[in-house]
């Protein structure tokens, strides 16, 4: 065996995680930070590096022995900027252009004039976060400029200002901050603005900056904690205030010498403070069928929610593809496309638990390990069962939405085998959910219109008629082999393909003859997968169905 064959396959969390160690040598207390600005729909890309990212490396440094904490900054100060998508969701745009420059804090819910903004926005990433990560700790930078320890380090920051100047011009070449300039972006006091201001001068006793408005032309004192610090100054003042030791950011944020060197340089040189540990990951696309939108992005409301995930999936599912995944991978996200995530998720609890193969061995590690930090390395016990998607999206449009289609949709399962014995609570528990989050997925616009189910009550001779004799004939044999076979979903399948090994039949009569059946069934010429559907019928319905064709 060579070296090279010996050496073990490792996570990149745990990769991660070890670098992150090294970079520390002898801390035993880890502070985790994250940053996100409410300026719109918060999407789930969000979730990738700000929360599922840095809580399992917080999980991995508490399993090494580590204190730790995840910080979660929400930046509330920073200017509405009054984008296109973001007066879109206004119900008059026009109107709703006074809040350009506004502080996101002090900018209106676009729904309920008594809400705000940033706390309409954030309930739907913020309500269910815990779910997707725990133990995280929230602070809004208009509270933090309120607090003493930011106070001082804004002083600090003021105080050294031409020192600070000196080192962001040299990332600023073109556009130099010039000699008078104060590094605060003061609140107007008469027209609310944070964004249309100029720190003019600075008196520390008060804690006040004088400052010109350019929208409304004031001249006036406002307090400094009411304003901000310019953005590069404001992100290494959290780092400093909160004693950050690891970080993760976007890749607009890696380039060489782009805005992340310059904020490590600052709190370095003049702050003489150590600069947290960096690790940039990438940006999580949206599509819809087959057309890329782009970057999930808050001000352009392009992408989905947290709560909108979780009417269709488990939580679980999306940790899962985020922590198998290369953190330098974009991921491209459909809520179109959720089957298919939770079949591979499916797959992954069935290859941990030793019920399905997996030949690579390096994969192999990588699907089993990503399945642990999921779990935060707790792993539940296999539940025994998993019920496929695909069968609970027809199950659900063929049961009540209630407890009793519940055990209606248990008993067909029964019926038809899918489920070999009556099942424990867990596991009914398990029925229960995927039912709902298939009816609800199925009944949205991300489904396909095939998938919905409405049973062809009144059949019609004519549509057979569309069809020549040979299509109709393997019709009539199907009916007549499903009589006598014991109703489950495999054993149709198993017909079905008997059926076709035996008769000659190409591909595109192969094609008929399932169009026709649908239109038998549904009226329609496609639908879910026939012999699931099938099976989740009553058999005496269907094979009188067969017996009208044979009548005809």
């Amino acid at each position: 065996m060579t070296e090279k064959s010996k050496i073990q396959p490792q996570h990149w969390i745990d990769t991660l995680t070890s670098d992150l160690i090294d970079n520390w040598q002898g801390l035993k207390e880890f502070n985790c930070n994250c940053g996100i600005s409410i300026s719109g729909q918060q999407h789930v890309g969000r979730l990738r590096g700000e929360i599922i990212l840095t809580n399992a490396v917080i999980t991995e440094l508490q399993v090494r022995g580590y204190e730790t904490i995840h910080y979660l900054i929400l930046y509330t100060s920073d200017p509405w900027k009054g984008k296109s998508a973001q007066l879109d969701v206004f119900s008059d745009p026009e109107k709703a252009k006074k809040y350009i420059n506004w502080r996101l804090i002090d900018v209106p819910s676009p729904f309920n004039q008594t809400e705000l903004w940033v706390d309409y926005f954030w309930k739907d990433f913020g309500e269910p976060m815990p779910r997707f990560g725990k133990d995280i700790q929230i602070i809004r930078t208009h509270e933090l400029y309120q607090q003493q320890r930011m106070k001082k380090v804004v002083i600090e920051l003021i105080n050294k200002k031409d020192n600070v100047r000196e080192i962001l011009n040299k990332f600023r070449k073109e556009n130099p901050f010039p000699e008078n300039w104060i590094p605060i972006n003061p609140l107007c006091e008469q027209c609310n603005r944070i964004g249309t201001t100029k720190a003019l001068d600075i008196n520390l006793n008060t804690y006040q900056v004088h400052y010109f408005c350019e929208e409304c032309k004031n001249d006036g004192w406002s307090d400094i904690s009411k304003g901000k610090l310019t953005w590069r100054l404001e992100w290494l003042a959290i780092w400093y205030v909160l004693n950050i030791h690891f970080e993760p950011y976007g890749k607009d944020h890696a380039t060489p010498g782009g805005s992340r060197d310059s904020c490590i340089e600052v709190l370095e040189s003049v702050l003489n403070h150590r600069g947290p540990y960096g690790f940039w990951n990438e940006w999580v696309g949206y599509s819809v069928g087959k057309k890329d939108f782009g970057d999930m992005t808050s001000s352009g409301f392009i992408g989905f929610t947290p709560t909108k995930w979780l009417e269709y999936a488990e939580p679980e599912v999306l940790k899962y593809m985020y922590l198998k995944t290369p953190p330098k991978r974009r991921i491209i996200l459909g809520l179109d496309k959720i089957p298919s995530y939770i079949a591979e998720y499916d797959r992954a609890q069935r290859i941990y638990h030793g019920l399905e193969s997996f030949a690579d061995s390096t994969e192999l590690y990588v699907i089993q390990r990503s399945y642990e930090i999921v779990f935060y390395n707790k792993i539940p016990e296999y539940r025994g069962f998993q019920l496929d998607y695909q069968t609970a999206v027809i199950l659900s449009q063929l049961v009540t939405p209630d407890q009793k289609g519940t055990k209606q949709a248990i008993q067909k399962l029964l019926a038809t085998e899918i489920l070999k014995k009556s099942p424990s609570k867990e596991v009914s528990e398990h029925i229960q959910i995927r039912l709902i989050q298939a009816r609800n997925w199925v009944n949205s616009k991300y489904s396909p219109t095939h998938l919905r189910i409405k049973l062809n009550e009144h059949f019609s001779p004519d549509i057979i008629e569309q069809y020549n004799e040979k299509i109709h004939k393997l019709v009539l044999d199907l009916g007549q082999e499903l009589e006598g076979i014991k109703w489950t979903e495999e054993e149709i399948k198993q017909k079905m393909i008997t059926l076709r090994e035996e008769t000659e039949i190409s591909r595109k009569e192969m094609n008929q003859f399932f169009q026709l059946l649908y239109k038998i069934f549904l009226g329609n010429t496609r639908g879910p997968r026939f012999a699931p559907f099938i099976a989740a019928l009553d058999k005496k319905w269907v094979i009188s169905r067969f017996q009208e064709i044979q009548n005809l």
